[in-house]
C-alpha cells in the first residue's frame, strides 16, 4: 500500500504547538494550508483548507517559521479521523500527517532549519 499526498498552499494562521491527546510528552504541531483547485466555478477558483499536523520535535523546530501567509509545500500521508456524533452517526475529518515541509517564499529562507523530518534521508 502507498499513501502519499503533496500540497502547495498558504498558511491560514500561525502554526500552534501542542501535545498528542494520549501522550502529553510528544509534541504536535498543527496548521491549516489553503490550496486553490485547478479550475474555476462561476469565475472564481475554489479553495480547500487542509488541516496538517507534524508529530515530534521536527514540528517544534518548524513552528516559529510557520506563520500566516507563508507559502509551503507539504508532503506526507492523508488520513481520515472518524468521530461519533451525539446523534449516533459518524463524522469524517480529513487531515495530512506531514513528513516534509518546504518553504517556497523568500522570508528569511536562510534562517529556516533543515526542512526534512528525521529519518527521511
Amino acid at each position: 500500500m502507498f499513501n502519499q499526498t503533496t500540497l502547495i498552499g498558504r498558511l491560514t494562521r500561525d502554526a500552534e504547538v501542542g501535545q498528542l491527546p494520549n501522550d502529553r510528552k510528544t509534541p504536535r504541531l498543527r496548521f491549516t494550508v489553503a490550496v486553490d483547485r485547478d479550475y474555476e466555478v462561476g469565475g472564481e477558483t475554489p479553495t480547500d483548507f487542509w488541516p496538517v499536523e507534524v508529530i515530534g520535535e521536527y514540528g517544534t523546530k518548524l513552528a516559529p517559521y510557520l506563520t500566516k501567509g507563508r507559502l509551503v509545500l507539504v508532503s506526507g500521508a492523508s488520513h481520515l479521523d472518524e468521530k461519533r456524533s451525539d446523534e449516533g452517526g459518524y463524522r469524517v475529518f480529513p487531515y495530512i500527517s506531514a513528513r516534509n515541509v518546504r518553504f517556497l517564499d523568500r522570508k528569511t529562507r536562510e534562517a529556516v532549519p533543515d526542512a526534512e523530518a528525521p529519518g527521511d534521508e
